[in-house]
This record gives C-alpha cells, structure tokens and sequence, in this order.
C-alpha cells in the first residue's frame, strides 16, 4: 500500500509505502486470528503466510453438496 501527496502546483510526492505485515491493519482476517487461543499457529510453518492458498487451491472438503470450488458436476 502507498501514498502519495499531490501539491497545489500539481507535484506529486511519495509519502509512504508499506508491504506484507504492514497491512495487517486492513485485513480482518489477522484481527480475528490474532484474538484466537493459538493465535496464527505460524510457527511451525516454512513461512509467516504459507497457510494462506488462493481459493481454488484448497484441499477439498466434505460438504453436504460440495463446494463451489471442487464440484465440477454440472446441473
């Protein structure tokens, strides 16, 4: 996430950038995670953030009639 200040004259400044662990403001996941008895059980893991996968790239789960990502019947 950055910043930037545009001046009176049209200028426009950099003020300030942030990335990773800097956005853990913004994201409510953490928030939630971080109030949790084990927190986010990170430690065990390759890096801080390697329990976090896009959404089609979950193991499946067992759900009553399947998932929208991993059910490829089509109706």
């Amino acid at each position: 996430m950055s910043f930037f200040y545009l001046d009176p004259r049209g200028a426009i400044f950099h003020t300030y950038s942030t990335y990773g662990r800097g956005l853990e403001a913004v994201l409510g996941t953490y928030a939630i995670l971080d109030r949790a008895p084990k927190g986010r059980d990170e430690s065990s893991l390759p890096s801080p953030m390697a329990w976090v996968r896009h959404h089609d790239k979950y193991e499946p789960t067992s759900q009553g009639a399947g998932s929208c990502c991993h059910d490829k019947k089509s109706f």
